[in-house]
């Protein structure tokens, strides 16, 4: 084992009782081991893999982890794959990991719902929204030391908003991003001071908030901004849980999505501390399902 891993393993039980303790629900079947991106749509739990995997979307079953359907987008590849986001009528897939910080090819790819429900040969395609971070002006590969990854994607109203996974200063910017298939450079519209590595987001209608989930030493975390104006998140108010993944399956966090008014699902990628999973969290134990 590297000394790194060891070092990280090390954190991991020293943390316990520093965050809230999470129910583990399930391991993730084999298939969805890079599982980031999560959306619950009327019933049915959908991730997908990360980095250079398959252009699919998973349906799977929260209960037992196993992959229920597979939908192939067809037109376009994973290059990496990092969040889902939804509005009334269209799915969206961040395609915008950059661990490197030197892509240009940065997208986010637009599917009709119906569509994807009702798929023939569960095969459908996809519109694309390309765009570039204006306040780039470097492309050199700096792998873990770029302010321009990005994990995390939301629609709000009548716009995407990408939250990047700031290497550097453990921060996130936001960028607002039309929906309208085209080509965009981005400029910066805030910054939120999170204290880790953002790596998915949910809008959560219900209860008018956004939800941010991240990693950082020695817990992972969920945020909870609300009360802020329209694309100036970091203006309202903003409450930090830590996490503590119930032991037995990976908690590198990578996905979020609400289940009801009160709770939300999670999901790991497979990492050093076991395999692909899902967990809930429960925002106020005293409230009734």
């Amino acid at each position: 084992m590297k000394l790194t891993h060891l070092i990280l393993l090390s954190f991991i039980f020293l943390a316990r009782g520093f965050g809230e303790e999470i129910p583990l629900l399930t391991s993730l079947d084999s298939k969805v081991n890079e599982s980031s991106g999560l959306l619950l749509l009327d019933g049915r739990l959908i991730t997908h893999n990360d980095s250079d995997e398959p252009n699919e979307l998973y349906e799977i079953d929260a209960k037992n982890g196993n992959v229920l359907r597979t939908v192939v987008v067809t037109n376009v590849e994973n290059n990496d794959w990092e969040d889902l986001a939804e509005d009334e009528e269209f799915l969206y897939i961040g395609d915008f990991g950059n661990n490197l910080g030197s892509r240009k090819d940065l997208k986010v790819y637009k599917i009709e719902k119906e569509a994807y429900k009702n798929a023939e040969n569960d095969s459908i395609q996809a519109e694309i929204i390309n765009f570039s971070y204006a306040n780039q002006e470097e492309y050199l590969p700096a792998r873990y030391n770029s302010n321009f990854d990005a994990e995390a994607l939301i629609s709000y109203q009548d716009k995407l908003y990408i939250f990047t996974k700031n290497w550097e200063n453990k921060k996130t910017d936001v960028y607002e991003l039309s929906k309208t298939p085209g080509t965009y450079k981005l400029e910066k519209i805030d910054t939120i001071e999170t204290e880790g590595l953002i790596t998915g987001a949910t809008y959560d209608e219900l209860n008018d908030r956004i939800l941010l989930c991240g990693n950082s030493m020695p817990t992972p975390f969920i945020i909870e901004l609300k009360e802020f104006s329209r694309g100036k998140f970091s203006n309202g108010e903003m409450k930090k849980y830590n996490l503590q993944p119930q032991l037995g399956a990976s908690i590198q966090i990578e996905g979020i999505t609400m289940i009801n008014k009160n709770e939300c699902y999670l999901s790991a990628e497979k990492s050093i501390t076991g395999t692909s999973a899902l967990y809930k969290y429960t925002f106020d134990k005293n409230l009734d399902q």
